[in-house]
């Protein structure tokens, strides 16, 4: 059963509507006390699931790649952060040979960025 919180509200979500975005995995609320709890996350994720099916008329299916590549996209960014924050506490030897490294790659790539030049 959905709880009847704020963030619900601000969805202008029905009750049924929100259960299948439920039901299909594509949000998570945490229960407590028997109930779902719906935060801004959520509330964010629902929001982009309204525009993916009612403004560009996705189905299911595309939604569910949306949001898995989405969830791809946002797990990489976490990962690289904390490849950022290790590379960070480094000693400036080894920073300078994995950056050599990195545009070694980059000569390597068929598709050649400028993001390590």
């Amino acid at each position: 059963m959905i709880d009847q919180l704020e963030p619900t509200r601000r969805l202008h979500v029905d009750d049924d509507r929100l259960q299948t975005f439920i039901d299909r995995g594509w949000i998570s609320p945490s229960v407590r006390e028997g109930q779902c709890v719906i935060c801004d996350v959520d509330v964010a994720r629902a929001a982009l699931i309204v525009d993916l099916v009612d403004d560009m008329g996705l189905n299911e299916e595309g939604v569910d790649l949306v949001l898995d590549l989405l969830d791809q996209l946002y797990g990489l960014r976490s990962a690289f952060g904390h490849l950022i924050d290790t590379l960070a506490v480094q000693p400036g030897g080894v920073r300078v040979h994995l950056l050599n490294d990195a545009r070694r790659l980059n000569t390597l790539s068929p598709r050649r960025s400028s993001t390590f030049r």
